[in-house]
């Protein structure tokens, strides 16, 4: 080879490289085949991305082979066409190569291949990888098609409203209209297509004559249609030639298009007008009527003010009048008081009792109708006290015993354990509607007996529904008449024969109370078709958790219970199997002696006897002597069930060692205690509440100011005959100067007096630095006059016509003298301590936390009942703390001085003397209403009580020990 043929075939080489370099640059597959279908060359592209089997693509490959293993591979889809099929038809475009065409692979992957033949016979083939374009496009008919759909729902939507619809583009030239606009809205009609313009639409309707009346020409009426279709502001009204009254709603589109609605109203014109006319006809009507309705409401007005008036002077009447009854009455119950202490015959015995129980007759009627009247002018308020449930309902019925026991009734209540028995309520009207309930049921019934049946009827956190049965073996209601006995003045017996008389207002006030504490009370058949059985429900706060007493020591016990009534045995029987008990219980004395029989013939012996004192055929007395008869069972201790005070001979009771008589309906908690002390433990007495021997009274020099005569005689007689010295002042400026000259413990104050009141004279006193107790007796009984008398200074009162215990529990729980400032000394005991603080205005911090020999004292030694109250406490006074907090930021001076009361004699209960004080000053701050310093005596208590609750906690572990 010359060196023209080196340089020849060099340029060819770099020619055939650009060649290569050129294919291997194009995004495209690339393929040559020469005339005989052989692969000549070819680009990476369409070997690894188009071809889709890299590894058999080869120069020299031929067409048909490589065509044939693609489809036999899936990697082309032949779609309906066999593998063969296929083939051929691929080979025939082959041979004649036309436009591109498209394939698509197994993988999804679309391919567009354009075939062009050579000059000399061969094929060039370009791969192009189309997925994404296909995708594309795919997308892009699919909007369309709903794109399509929707202007086609648009359309027939467009059509199917009854208003006219035509749409304007930017250039004023009409794009979209329904059939109701063409036929209905625009005449001449021939003139509407799309692409005609507005104004050219408004001069064809002035062509044909129908432009609205109100217009004077056509040109004025294509001038203002115009502008309003330019500048849209709101709906446009007209009427046309025709008299259709058509409106035009148009909005201008963010593209600058016009939407235009045209509504025909006719009908709503012609109504409108219609209603137009009415409405002249109405007002006219209805000025006449206002008229009217002002000089009535004049009326009415001057007829409230009159009722008002009515009405206050209906309270103040009823105020009045409960002062000027309770005056004499306190006279009467008073002197019979007094009278019963001298010696009397047995008929002067009786013609006293006959006294009281009249007096007391005549203060209930009294106190009901005060109730009613207050209940009717919506101002009696419900109290949120802590009590104990079954205490308070077994001594509000052992009230009422004597009267069941008279007429031979069983009187009980049954409490199930599920019930809890600390709660948060009004306990004294709770008893209120028990009384009078139970009351109704001892009063019609003659024989059998009155049950008081509690059920728990839901529980939730905090609360509970408690359902009450008062039922009954009386007489019953009729039907017919039971709607009626809860009417105020209204009985189920109303002749003039009727057996039992009353008033008819305990029921009612009974009801109104009930849907005062939640709930609603009804009258229902007695069981068994006897009697009644009064229901209703009422809520309560709960303030712990556990529900009736669970006393250690008395499980697995076994005791003889004797009672004939099948009621009491069942309450019995529960309450000793919650106590975890074992009780054998009978209904008579012979079926007690076979008992006690059976046990001796086992070997064994009862601990304890319950006799129930009235029984028929054999007693309780007689029983018990039986029992003493019979060596085995000489020494088993016994406890007497007594009804109404019934109780026997007690000379024959001490003979025959009876424990203890107890009165039914029974106390648990003096049952408890009542076997505890028969069983050998000690302390039960102490816990029952029953003292051992009557404590020694303090003598006090007793200030009484006081202007009846009566009063003054039976107030100085009871004082005296306690042992206290009575100084006495007729008004109120008489006791403002004697406590200026003398020394007193406590100050009793009457209200209503010449000269000078008892309000305005406590107000003197007080303002004079004298801080001796003040105790309010006042015959007014409404909340509000209390109020006053603690507004005023006092700090008690005592209700007339007073009780003896009553007015001895007011004097001789307080203690008293003017301020001096003296100073704690050193060894002083916790009565003292307390005393000194309250009256001298000792710091709390001079005070000790903790006293518990003192708290321990006043209790008289009795540690488990300290430890009691320490447990409560501390529930309590976290609880209060809360009421403090809350009283303070609603400003509240009434609640948080009664909280802070609570308080104070809650801690120096159980010896907290610093807490104590503390509390007191809070309370003094709430007294005056001095809301500022009451926040940092507030904060002062917070920390007092943060020192006591670990201390309490602390001792109380170490005395266990």
């Amino acid at each position: 080879m010359n060196d023209d043929d080196r340089e020849r075939a060099d340029r060819a080489e770099a020619v055939h490289r650009q060649l290569i370099e050129a294919l291997e640059a194009i995004s495209e597959g690339f393929t040559l085949y020469d005339a005989e279908d052989r692969l000549v060359a070819f680009n990476r592209r369409f070997r690894d991305d188009c071809s889709g089997v890299p590894q058999m693509v080869r120069v020299g490959m031929c067409f048909e082979d490589m065509i044939r293993s693609v489809a036999e591979q899936g990697v082309i889809l032949t779609g309906e066409r066999s593998i063969e099929e296929w083939v051929a038809w691929r080979l025939a475009q082959r041979r004649d190569p036309g436009p591109p065409f498209k394939l698509e692979r197994g993988d999804g992957r679309r391919l567009m291949i354009s075939e062009r033949r050579t000059r000399n016979g061969g094929i060039v083939a370009i791969y192009t990888d189309i997925t994404e374009l296909e995708e594309q496009r795919e997308c892009l008919e699919a909007q369309m098609r709903l794109t399509e759909e929707a202007r086609h729902q648009l359309t027939e939507a467009l059509e199917s409203i009854a208003e006219g619809f035509a749409i304007f583009d930017a250039e004023d030239r009409l794009v979209l209209y329904n059939s109701r606009f063409k036929e209905h809205f625009v005449t001449p009609v021939d003139v509407v297509e799309p692409g005609l313009r507005f104004e050219d639409l408004l001069r064809a309707v002035v062509a044909r004559g129908t432009i609205p009346r109100e217009y004077a020409s056509g040109e004025q009426y294509v001038t203002e249609r115009l502008a309003q279709h330019r500048e849209p502001v709101g709906p446009y009204q007209f009427t046309r030639s025709d008299g259709v009254c058509v409106q035009i709603s148009e909005h201008r589109t963010r593209d600058g298009d016009y939407v235009a609605v045209y509504s025909d109203i006719t009908e709503l014109e012609r109504h409108r007008h219609r209603l137009e006319e009415l409405v002249t006809e109405r007002t006219a009507e209805l000025q006449s009527t206002t008229e009217a309705l002002r000089r009535s409401q004049d009326d009415l007005r001057r007829a409230r003010d009159q009722a008002e008036r009515a009405s206050q002077a209906k309270g103040e009447f009823l105020a009045n009048m409960s002062h000027e009854i309770r005056t004499p009455m306190n006279g009467v119950i008073g002197v019979a008081e007094l009278l019963e202490r001298t010696t009397l015959t047995e008929q002067q015995a009786e013609y006293v009792a006959l006294i009281q129980k009249s007096a007391d007759t005549l203060l209930g009627l009294i106190n009901n109708i005060l109730d009613f009247s207050k209940i009717e002018a919506g101002r009696l308020e419900l109290e949120a006290t802590p009590f104990p449930l079954r205490d308070t309902l077994s001594d509000t019925l052992q009230t009422l015993s004597l009267h069941a026991a008279d007429k031979g009734l069983e009187l009980a209540v049954h409490i199930p354990p599920e019930v809890p028995d600390r709660v948060l309520g009004d306990p004294v009207r709770l008893r209120q509607v028990v009384v009078n309930l139970v009351g109704n049921a001892i009063k019609f019934t003659e024989r059998g007996e009155v049950v008081v049946d509690l059920r728990l009827v839901a529980r939730e956190t905090g609360r509970i529904r408690l359902g009450v049965e008062i039922r009954d073996t009386g007489i019953g209601i009729p039907v017919a008449k039971r709607h009626r006995i809860f009417e105020a003045f209204g009985q189920a017996d109303s002749s003039t024969t009727r057996q039992s008389g009353g008033t008819g207002l305990g029921l009612s006030i009974a009801a109104q109370l009930v849907e005062m504490m939640g709930g609603h009370i009804e009258v229902r058949e007695g069981l068994d078709g006897r009697g009644s059985r009064f229901v209703f429900e009422i809520d309560l706060e709960v303030l712990e958790d556990g529900a009736a007493m669970s006393p250690p020591g008395l499980k697995g016990i076994d005791v003889l219970v004797v009672d004939d009534n099948a009621t009491n045995r069942r309450i019995l029987d529960e309450i000793l199997v919650g106590w975890g008990m074992h009780p054998v219980c009978v209904e008579s004395g012979r079926e007690a002696l076979a008992a006690l029989a059976r046990a001796e013939q086992a070997g064994e012996r009862f601990p304890l006897a319950l006799l129930d004192m009235m029984m028929p055929h054999m007693d309780g007395l007689a029983l018990a002597a039986r029992i003493r008869a019979h060596p085995s069972h000489a020494a088993m201790p016994i406890l007497m069930l007594s009804s109404g005070g019934r109780s026997g001979d007690v000379t024959r009771r001490r003979r025959l060692g009876i424990a203890r008589l107890l009165l039914k309906p029974l106390k648990q908690s003096e049952l408890l205690d009542a076997i505890g002390e028969a069983l050998g433990d000690k302390g039960a007495a102490k816990r029952s509440g029953e003292p051992v021997a009557p404590a020694t009274v303090t003598p006090r020099r007793v200030l009484l100011v006081e202007d009846g005569r009566i009063n003054q005689q039976v107030a100085c007689d009871l004082l005296r005959q306690r042992g206290h010295a009575v100084v006495l002042a007729e008004n109120g400026r008489e006791a403002v100067d004697t406590v200026a000259r003398e020394a007193f413990d406590v100050v009793l104050m009457d209200i209503h007096m010449p000269v000078m009141d008892g309000l305005e004279a406590a107000r003197a006193i007080r303002g004079a630095g004298y801080r001796l107790p003040i105790v309010a007796m006042t015959a007014s009984a409404t909340r509000e006059d209390r109020e006053r008398c603690l507004a005023a200074g006092m700090d008690d009162f005592v209700s007339k016509p007073f009780r003896a215990a009553e007015l001895y529990a007011a004097v001789e729980r307080s203690e008293g003298g003017k301020e001096t400032g003296q100073e704690v000394e050193e060894g002083v005991t916790s009565d003292a301590l307390i005393s000194a603080a309250v009256l001298g205005g000792v710091e709390a911090a001079q005070l000790p936390c903790l006293d518990w020999a003192g708290a321990l004292k006043a209790l008289d030694g009795n540690h488990e009942m300290l430890v009691e109250m320490v447990e409560m406490f501390r529930h309590e006074g976290p609880r209060l703390m809360a009421e403090i907090d809350t009283a303070l930021a609603a400003g509240e001076v009434r609640t948080l001085r009664r909280a802070a009361h609570t308080l104070k004699g809650s801690a120096q209960v159980v010896g907290g003397l610093a807490a104590g004080e503390a509390a007191r000053r809070l309370e003094a701050l709430a007294k005056t209403g001095e809301l500022a310093r009451a926040v940092s005596a507030r904060e002062a208590l917070a920390r007092r009580l943060d020192e006591l609750m670990p201390a309490l906690e602390a001792t109380c572990r170490d005395e266990g020990d």
